[in-house]
């Protein structure tokens, strides 16, 4: 697999660069339960005492490393949707292109989001800017409801889960080597799709 290229903590010392690269190929690899501090020390090539001095826990560390790995994710897609595009279709063909984007930049980072939402969402959704990747949608499909360019009997919320349902398994399929093109080669099928689904 791809190691994952994102900066973390940008200005951070080197030490706490290396933990959390350390810690976000492990967590992807073998789960949060599974791993311990100890493992990541040591992918770190640093001490337990060395490793206590940038974080208190390793639910702390992967606290921050969640945080993180969002605001990366959310803001690329939240510049796309501050574009301006002449339809919905353009718009939202922009908006799966940068996801698949990003997911191959770094797919680790994706997928650490995707297994852990469940976990930290509750404790980090004041932490973290602007809305959820399902409200960004939702923000996509009302604005193209309001210009009459879908229909105002659409289901959004089913809509929405299809779309992010889609895209996540997508991603997990590719991470897992299922499939064998680049991942961004799988935004104008999938948008297709969903155009096709949303139009109808």
């Amino acid at each position: 697999m791809t190691k994952a290229s994102i900066q973390l903590a940008p200005g951070a010392a080197a030490g706490k660069q290396r933990i959390l690269h350390a810690a976000l190929r492990l967590f992807t690899e073998k789960g949060l339960c599974e791993t311990s501090i100890r493992d990541i020390g040591s992918a770190a090539e640093l001490s337990n005492p060395a490793l206590y001095k940038h974080y208190e826990s390793k639910d702390a560390l992967a606290r921050e490393l969640f945080v993180f790995c969002y605001r990366w994710l959310h803001s690329a897609l939240e510049k796309v949707l501050g574009g301006e595009f002449d339809s919905f279709a353009t718009q939202f063909a922009a908006y799966s292109f940068r996801f698949f984007e990003r997911f191959e930049t770094a797919p680790e980072a994706v997928i650490y989001l995707s297994d852990n939402i469940q976990h930290f969402w509750p404790e980090v959704r004041t932490d973290v800017a602007g809305d959820t990747f399902i409200e960004q949608i939702n923000r996509m499909l009302a604005s193209a409801i309001d210009r009459e360019e879908l229909s105002d009997d659409l289901d959004m919320d089913l809509t929405s889960a299809i779309i992010i349902g889609g895209i996540q398994q997508l991603s997990r399929m590719w991470y897992l080597g299922l499939l064998e093109r680049p991942a961004t080669d799988w935004a104008e099928p999938f948008t297709e799709r969903i155009l096709a689904l949303a139009e109808g």
